[in-house]
């Protein structure tokens, strides 16, 4: 009897110890910051054990972060004509990312998809004109027109790859998170209209939206590399 339990007491002793050495980390946190020279951002992430991460962001491109996208595609490649008028286009944006980071220790790394959308005015006619014909229209007299002016939109889908490093700072309850991340733009859709209706029916203007869109959709997706640094406050929940 003595010997039954002294080993049903180790038992549960053993059972304490195994419970105690696989205890797992879990805890929300929220952060703000940038992803530089891209965004300013937001979001939240859940972390459910030791080594996987979950998180949600939201943010917000305005000047000079909204021409960033194209100097970059313009870096790598892209026609001068096209750049020139999405520079014009694009005045501010917005987007929204999901992705899983895997931790080991303080390191992490991870995967997103981001959605861009990107929005504004200003492209004249010579603008348009310059990237359907391939020539200089930037001498084109449009003072008959003078409230005449292309607006365009695009709908951007990024897929990326992130490393990061948790600084821990003094309060337990805050760290700043330092990353490199690069994505790539896998698909697009792409927007324009003008300000008068009745030229937006014509022929002419039908075909011209048509292949700004298509050279718009083969460059995002043939020059469309974006290289961030990001820099985020963490606050843990």
């Amino acid at each position: 009897m003595l010997l039954f339990t002294s080993c049903l007491s180790l038992s549960a002793q053993d059972t304490t110890v195994y419970q105690t050495s696989n205890k797992t980390l879990s805890e929300s946190n929220v952060f703000i910051g940038m992803q530089v020279p891209l965004q300013i951002t937001a979001g939240y992430e859940y972390r459910f054990s030791n080594w996987l991460s979950v998180r949600v962001q939201t943010g917000y491109i305005n000047k000079p972060y909204s021409g960033y996208i194209v100097n970059a595609m313009e870096a790598f490649g892209m026609d001068k004509y096209l750049a020139r008028v999405i520079k014009k286009a694009f005045k501010s944006g917005s987007a929204i990312s999901l992705g899983h980071n895997y931790h080991f220790g303080k390191n992490y790394v991870g995967l997103y998809d981001q959605y861009i959308h990107l929005k504004g005015g200003g492209i004249t006619p010579a603008d348009a004109f310059s990237l359907y014909f391939k020539k200089d229209f930037t001498q084109f007299n449009v003072s008959g027109l003078p409230a005449f002016e292309f607006s365009m939109q695009s709908n951007i889908l990024n897929a990326g790859a992130l490393f990061g490093h948790i600084f821990q700072l003094q309060d337990p309850r805050f760290s700043i998170n330092g990353e490199a991340g690069f994505s790539k733009i896998v698909a697009s859709k792409n927007k324009l209209s003008t300000n008068r209706t009745l030229i937006d029916q014509t022929p002419f203007a039908r075909n011209l939206y048509a292949e700004i869109h298509q050279e718009m959709r083969d460059a995002y997706w043939k020059y469309g590399f974006i290289p961030t640094i990001n820099v985020y406050l963490i606050y843990h929940l």
